[in-house]
Order: C-alpha cells, then sequence, then structure tokens
C-alpha cells in the first residue's frame, strides 16, 4: 500500500491537483466579500450558476467522445459492452443535468411555467430537481444529496477501491470508467472546505457581509460548482491519458 501511495505522489498529475486545490480554495473568496461580489458569483445566472452548465456540458460530450471512440462493440459477444454502454449513460446523464442547470432553456427562450407546474415546482420552473418531492419541507429525496453521492461515487469511492484492490479493478474496469484517482482527493477536500466554513463563520459575523443570504446558501452553491469542475477535469484526464483503452487491455489480459 505505501508503495502504490508513493507512485501515486510521484504521478506527474501530481503539480497539477494541487494547483487545482488552491484553485478550490480560492472560489470560496467571495463568502468573504462584499454582497454585491457574493451576489456576482452565486446568484442565479451569474458566474458560477453561468459556469456550471458549461463544465457539465464538456463533462457530456467528453463521455459521449469516449463511447464513439471505445474499439467495444456494443454486442453480448463483447465482454465488455457493458463499459461502452456506461459511457454513452454517463454522457445522457451529464446532458440531463446541464438541461436542468439552464431550466431546459426556459429563460433562455423566455417560456412560461405551466401553472400545472408551478405548483409542485419550488422555484416554479421547468425543472425535475426543484419539485417538491426533492425540495421544500415536504421533500421525500434530496437532489442535491443524491448529487454528491453520485460525485462522491464515481470521482472518490470507486476509484479509491479499485486502487487498493486489484481484483476489484480488474472487475470494474471492463464495465465501468475508472477516474483518476488523484483528482478524486480534490472530491473529500472541497466537502471539508465546505462543512468547516459553515460551522465556522456563524462564529464570526464579522468575516459575512451579506444581510440576506444565509451563510450556508452561498457556501453551498460554490460548492456544487466545485464538484462539477472536479469531475469535468477528471473525465479530460481520463480520456487525456486514455485510460479507458488501458483498462480495456488490461481486462483483456
Amino acid at each position: 500500500m505505501k508503495a502504490k501511495l508513493a507512485q501515486l505522489l510521484k504521478d506527474k498529475n501530481t503539480v497539477i491537483v494541487f494547483f487545482l486545490a488552491i484553485l478550490l480554495f480560492l472560489t470560496y473568496a467571495p463568502v468573504f466579500m462584499k454582497e454585491s461580489v457574493l451576489d456576482a458569483f452565486v446568484r442565479e445566472d451569474q458566474i458560477y450558476e453561468t459556469l456550471s452548465p458549461i463544465y457539465l456540458f464538456i463533462t457530456c460530450i467528453l463521455f459521449f467522445i469516449a463511447f464513439k471512440r471505445s474499439k467495444i462493440k456494443l454486442s453480448l459477444k463483447d465482454p465488455n459492452w457493458l463499459k461502452r454502454l456506461a459511457f454513452l449513460g454517463l454522457a445522457c446523464m451529464f446532458f440531463f443535468a446541464t438541461m436542468e442547470e439552464i431550466s431546459w432553456g426556459q429563460r433562455i427562450l423566455h417560456i412560461a411555467t405551466p401553472n400545472l407546474i408551478k405548483g409542485v415546482n419550488v422555484q416554479q420552473e421547468l425543472t425535475f430537481h426543484n419539485l417538491n418531492f426533492f425540495q421544500g419541507e415536504h421533500g421525500v429525496v434530496s437532489f442535491s444529496k443524491l448529487s454528491i453521492l453520485f460525485t462522491f461515487t464515481i470521482g472518490f469511492l470507486i476509484p479509491l477501491a479499485c486502487w487498493a484492490i486489484e481484483p476489484l479493478r480488474k472487475f470494474v474496469s471492463s464495465k465501468f470508467p475508472i477516474l483518476p484517482l488523484l483528482y478524486g482527493f480534490l472530491i473529500p477536500f472541497n466537502y471539508a472546505i465546505q462543512k468547516a466554513l459553515t460551522r465556522i463563520l456563524p462564529h464570526f459575523p464579522n468575516l459575512y457581509h451579506h444581510p440576506t443570504m444565509p451563510i450556508p446558501q452561498g457556501i453551498h452553491e460554490i460548492r456544487e460548482h466545485n464538484y462539477e469542475l472536479i469531475l469535468m477535469v477528471a473525465v479530460l484526464v481520463y480520456i487525456w491519458l486514455k485510460q479507458d483503452q488501458a483498462d480495456e487491455e488490461a481486462a483483456e489480459k
């Protein structure tokens, strides 16, 4: 295990991850700035809210590229067919997430929300993740928590488990993409920053200057933006390193 950890830390991507960690830390800086600055970064249709769907769409395209270039056949005769199907499934999932972020183009196209949807949608928009089922006082399942669970699973837990357990890696690599673990460590890092700020800031009110936005709101918006950025970079590196091809070759041996 120590040898594996040493090898991981010597990876040429370590420097990139280090600077990404600094960037993630700096993205929370608006929380400490004046009201207008925080609003400019975290409010609807502002900087982070605009960047998020871009990250999601790029991730969608990257998974679709992985699907198109994969040599795996979508046939039960190919033992690795599930992996190529996973590429397509993840591309569709991130496309759905992109459209949800922009309310399926509602504000861009100036589409009015039907009265039927207004009554069951917290933000009264054409979105699924804002339905009362997922949010509000009577929410059954938190869409936000599901998103965090998905991010931790695909970006950190699966790569960590496959890195630590070689037989598991050989089994999973033929059925699902394993993102680079080094980038996955940024996910708990981002989570730790968010948790620390939400607990520390209430004890130091002089550091937070927004009169109407609750402390957790802005922090959570930044957290979500950062998760999407991390996943986009991890998938980009995955394809850049041709990890999918390496996994296929390893599975065939």
